[in-house]
């Protein structure tokens, strides 16, 4: 009697856990490459490039309108995004070297990587613990070993910071060229390919068909390689059908990013020349993602997060020649303090969950996602974790909040090392090469006069609601609202988290 009644406990506390896994859904995070807020057509509807699959997901969900990545660049906004902290809270004095731009002596900071801070909670660990599958396929960016051990493996890969799985590389242009799968190369790097410029393009260095000379494995190829990363993550996926836990795949598409790699059948295909052609590809790999959901009868129980790294690199040629604007109404591109290097393409879809064609003008960050996901698990982030991180679960349910999840942020430009901080609809630039934030603090920590005579030399401040294209610099006329705006970003530097 007494075995019957432990094993009658324990089917009801195995099929406890199973109800409890059953509640939390399966989330994918497709974050791609490089590509701007006026790409896809459900965001722009002059898009000179089709995207049906991004407006289908996008048909079937939540369109945000005012989402940010955490940086204008690669690295951090991908640091931002898994850990739920803002990229310059890691610029350390130790840290710092001083390097000469255009005649000025100016602090580096190396981007921070969860390769730096192992311990640090990301979104994997975050799942893991909750008993998630966990798997990364596409590109990293978070600092991994590229040369293998004598043993054959590799030091220090995803499978380091949370995920059970991974295929991949670190980034695209930059070697070594060779697929990476868990701990391993699949085909060792042993060749050299060497400088290869873009060509018909605006910029030869940072457009087209351009890489680094780097090592790589024997025959490599770039062009159809998102094919390979689109099978891999398939896989994953079938596999997780025999799997009774929930499973969270970061899909990190490493495209639209250079090389323009783009398979034959999308060449010629769109009004946006080689890039228009590559974003095409990268929109049927989406398709295809969400096709396998779909057939694997896993759509209905699966959470997907849509977005994009970064602005474009697509210059203001480019928009005269194509009649194309891949950022949008934003002025600027990849790189830029201005919205176009920051404000994404974002969509959140779960069917039954999220209201269909629904859309979201409220304020949101890449640093967001961790107490989000954490909220929709029922756990609670500890203070040492996701310091610029806000739930935003209730605007997924379509409420409006009384107060707005966040009422600004601050932005990073990796390129000058400066920030720009937003509250509410106004938005101030801080001038290049001006400005040291290290430690905690910042020098000056006031507003100085400057001489310079570039856009970027001088204090920038806009009015985002009346001037979204930031066409006209109100620092002069609205000198009360700049020096509040510094206020509360050294307030922010010194806090040591978004409040």
């Amino acid at each position: 009697m007494k075995l019957l009644l432990r094993l009658l406990i324990l089917c009801f506390s195995l099929s406890s856990a199973k109800a409890a896994d059953a509640q939390k859904p399966n989330i994918l995070i497709i974050l791609v490459d490089d590509m701007g807020y006026g790409d896809p057509r459900c965001f722009n509807p002059d898009s000179k490039i089709v995207t049906p699959h991004i407006d289908k997901l996008a048909a079937e969900g939540m369109r945000f309108t005012d989402a940010h990545a955490g940086a204008s660049i690669c690295v951090p906004s991908r640091y931002s995004l898994l850990t739920g902290r803002m990229p310059y809270r890691s610029w350390v004095s130790h840290g710092a070297k001083k390097q000469m731009r255009n005649g000025h002596e100016t602090l580096h900071f190396a981007p921070p990587m969860l390769h730096k801070e192992p311990t640090r909670l990301n979104l994997a660990t975050l799942m893991k613990r909750q008993g998630y599958a966990t798997a990364c396929v596409g590109k990293w960016h978070q600092g991994m070993s590229t040369k293998a051990e004598a043993d054959g493996t590799l030091k220090m890969t995803p499978l380091d910071f949370g995920f059970d799985y991974y295929f991949g590389f670190d980034a695209p242009e930059q070697g070594p060229y060779a697929w990476i799968e868990n701990k391993r190369f699949v085909v060792a790097p042993t060749e050299t390919i060497e400088d290869h410029p873009g060509e018909g393009v605006t910029n030869i260095e940072t457009q087209g068909a351009h890489w680094r000379q780097g090592l790589a494995a024997p025959g490599w190829k770039f062009e159809g390689y998102l094919s390979t990363i689109a099978s891999k993550a398939d896989g994953w996926l079938e596999k997780q059908t025999k799997n009774n836990a929930p499973f969270f795949l970061y899909y990190a598409i490493p495209a639209p990013h250079a090389p323009w790699a783009t398979s034959s059948e999308f060449k010629g295909k769109s009004g946006a020349g080689q890039y228009g052609d590559f974003v095409m590809e990268v929109d049927a790999k989406i398709g295809q993602v969400m096709a396998t959901l779909d057939k694997l009868k896993l759509k209905d129980d699966t959470l997907v997060f849509f977005s994009s790294d970064n602005g474009p690199v697509w210059y203001v040629q480019d928009i005269e020649k194509f009649g194309h604007r891949a950022a949008g109404p934003w002025d600027g591109m990849k790189g830029a303090l201005t919205e176009a290097g920051h404000h994404m393409p974002f969509i959140a879809s779960w069917p039954g969950k999220i209201q269909a064609g629904s859309s979201c003008g409220e304020l949101i960050c890449f640093a967001d996602m961790l107490a989000t996901v954490a909220s929709l698990l029922g756990e609670k982030l500890p203070s040492d974790a996701g310091e610029d991180s806000f739930d935003f679960t209730r605007l997924l349910r379509g409420e409006t909040p009384a107060q707005p999840i966040r009422n600004g942020m601050v932005h990073v430009n990796y390129g000058s090392y400066t920030l720009a901080i937003r509250e509410g609809d106004w938005k101030l630039i801080l001038p290049s090469r001006v400005y040291a934030v290290q430690d905690g603090g910042i020098t000056p920590d006031h507003i100085v006069e400057t001489t310079g005579k570039g856009s970027t030399d001088k204090f920038q401040l806009y009015n985002l609601r009346t001037d979204p294209g930031e066409a006209t610099n109100l620092f002069a006329q609205e000198p009360d609202k700049a020096k509040e705006l510094f206020a509360a970003l050294k307030a922010d530097i010194v806090r040591g988290r978004s409040r």
